[in-house]
């Protein structure tokens, strides 16, 4: 039996669709895009800026984005706009499955392996965690009154931007929320060895907000089948537990 046919153009990448995604939007300039991506697209697909830069190049020179000469002053920068060519492509995108849901998320992968090192060590990552998420919920409040006032620069997206700000602050919320309390656990510990700390360990498993089968196997759990559907080009995540 043959596979679906991708209508994807050869080579594009998710950041392929993320790029022209952001001049569907709105025209931009290299500068702007990359300021975009560090303000919604980085956290949800981190990438160098200079990736954005090639990439954006790399659009016009498949003619699905425009480039185009102007002057701020004496200073001059170049404009991208996505042509029909590009849309068509974003609308054949939105018709393709979900790539499955991944995180790239470096503190947890140092949670897995913490028992090498110092209960300091991973004391310092959950502060950072911490410290980190509490930054991005100020930004989120800014970014909040910014739509509330009516002055962001996607003020007429706002439908669809709220959204999008709901899913950035519900999972910052988590994060900072687990970390505090992950953190009040390892407060208590002398050390990270798993004396007399498995019991405990359970206790919170048992407490975790997740129906559990309900009938009793001995079988290893199976990863989901939507997380074995096959990746877009570049993606990476967090492993499971």
């Amino acid at each position: 039996m043959s596979r679906p046919r991708d209508p994807s153009p050869p080579g594009l990448t998710t950041t392929s669709y993320a790029v022209l995604a952001q001049l569907a939007v709105h025209p931009w300039s290299t500068y702007e895009l990359a300021r975009q991506r560090v303000r919604y697209f980085r956290y949800v697909w981190p990438r160098a800026e200079s990736a954005i830069y090639r990439e954006v190049k790399r659009l016009a020179a498949m003619r699905l984005v425009t480039a185009k000469r102007e002057y701020v002053g004496k200073r001059p920068r170049t404009v991208y706009s996505i042509t029909e060519a590009g849309r068509q492509t974003l609308r054949e995108w939105l018709d393709t499955p979900v790539s499955p849901f991944a995180m790239d998320f470096e503190a947890m992968i140092r949670l897995f392996i913490a028992p090498l090192g110092t209960k300091a060590q991973l004391v310092a990552t959950l502060q950072q965690v911490r410290d980190d998420a509490q930054e991005m919920l100020a930004f989120g409040g800014a970014v909040k009154q910014e739509f509330l006032d009516g002055r962001a620069a996607l003020q007429d997206q706002v439908y669809i931007r709220a959204h999008a700000v709901d899913f950035f602050i519900s999972l910052l919320t988590t994060v900072d929320g687990w970390a505090e309390r992950t953190l009040a656990e390892i407060q208590g510990w002398q050390d990270l060895s798993p004396d007399g700390k498995n019991d405990r360990g359970l206790q919170i498993i048992a407490q975790l907000p997740v129906a559990t089968p309900r009938e009793h196997t001995d079988r290893t759990p199976v990863l989901p089948r939507t997380q074995r559907r096959r990746r877009s080009s570049g993606s990476s995540g967090t492993p499971a537990p």
